[in-house]
């Protein structure tokens, strides 16, 4: 009983299928967490090219902020170690929604106050979802869940908090 070449053809053939199989889903993975990094923009870059006047642009930024600090609040929610970071970001998030809230009320006058409660909460419960997409790729790739432009992100809105409260 010899083992030619023929007897391993279908190893062979089966490695290949399970090479080419990984080597196509680890270039979609990588895409995909590419495509995902790229749709949100640092935050600082967002508020220096807009006018912070803008009501449009106050709730981006309020639902961004909001995002970031819930986001931040649930990575940190179940250590007690980290139990002032998240009720610190709890009541930050919580405050920029309300910031949210109350422009999407100029805005949209015509809507209910239960309306546009209900509208900013959807796109900061978007924006959340997506920093945590963001985030759990990051960690695949580095270890840390943060990227540096979150961490940046998380300046900004710090920045910006201290403002509104003046």
């Amino acid at each position: 009983m010899g083992f030619g070449l023929s007897s391993f053809m279908p190893l062979i053939i089966v490695n290949r299928i399970t090479l080419t199989f990984g080597l196509l889903f680890s270039t979609i993975v990588f895409s995909l967490a590419t495509y995902a990094e790229e749709k949100m923009i640092p935050l600082s870059e967002y508020v220096k090219s807009q006018n912070m006047e803008d009501p449009n642009v106050l709730f981006y930024t309020s639902t961004r902020c909001a995002a970031i600090n819930f986001r931040v609040a649930y990575q940190s929610q179940n250590d007690d170690k980290q139990k002032e970071l998240y009720e610190r970001s709890s009541l930050t998030g919580e405050t920029f929604s309300q910031m949210a809230i109350l422009v999407r009320q100029t805005t949209q006058s015509e809507d209910t106050p239960l309306e546009n409660k209900k509208a900013a909460v959807n796109v900061i419960s978007l924006i959340t979802e997506e920093y945590g997409n963001i985030m759990n790729d990051n960690y695949v790739k580095t270890g840390e869940y943060f990227t540096d432009w979150m961490i940046e992100d998380l300046s900004t809105c710090s920045r910006l908090y201290e403002l509104a409260r003046k």
